[in-house]
């Protein structure tokens, strides 16, 4: 892992979003699937010290908040098959273990996650991967992870909401997601 330069506690060393990357791509790169690549980033985050774990739990969080969207809960809507609000949370933890590439195409147009994968029964959740980071360092310092450490998202804008249930928008919106899972 590639450490920053920017100062954190006694350690001196900052996990800049770089080396965050670095670790959530090693870890899907050699996955077979959602729970292979689970099991290596956690193996993976318990290496970390906990200043580090601080440092990649506050990215993940807000990369997170970054994520949090009508464009993208449309996208999640459509990919599986309806979506509630912790869903959409669970959505977004699984697109940011796609990696990089996939997380920023993404958000600029979620339309591009009809090139992820194919069509499966499995919904495009990742509970666990929100947790993981907290678990190593309660683990290794016996204490919770501070809340200083998470992002909140913004608030979504009621006016840029659309009936997801509306086949023509969603079609219109999503061409290439709608004509994969609908």
């Amino acid at each position: 892992m590639s450490i920053g330069t920017k100062p954190v506690g006694a350690s001196g060393n900052s996990m800049d979003l770089d080396a965050f990357w670095r670790i959530v791509e090693d870890a899907r790169s050699g996955a077979s699937d959602d729970e292979d690549f689970l099991r290596r980033i956690g193996s993976r985050l318990h290496m970390l010290k906990p200043e580090e774990l601080l440092e990649f739990e506050s990215r993940r969080s807000k990369l997170d908040a970054d994520s949090y969207s009508w464009r993208l809960w449309g996208a999640a809507y459509l990919m599986n098959d309806g979506c509630s609000d912790d869903c959409f949370d669970y959505f977004r933890a699984w697109l940011i273990s796609q990696g990089r590439r996939t997380f920023e195409k993404a958000l600029k147009d979620p339309d591009t996650l009809a090139d992820v994968g194919g069509p499966t029964s499995r919904a495009r959740e990742l509970e666990e991967f929100m947790s993981l980071a907290q678990e190593a360092y309660e683990k290794k310092t016996g204490r919770e992870m501070p809340d200083t450490v998470f992002q909140r998202a913004d608030r979504l804008e009621p006016s840029e909401r659309w009936n997801f249930d509306d086949v023509t928008e969603m079609k219109k919106r999503y061409p290439k997601l709608f004509a994969k899972y609908r």
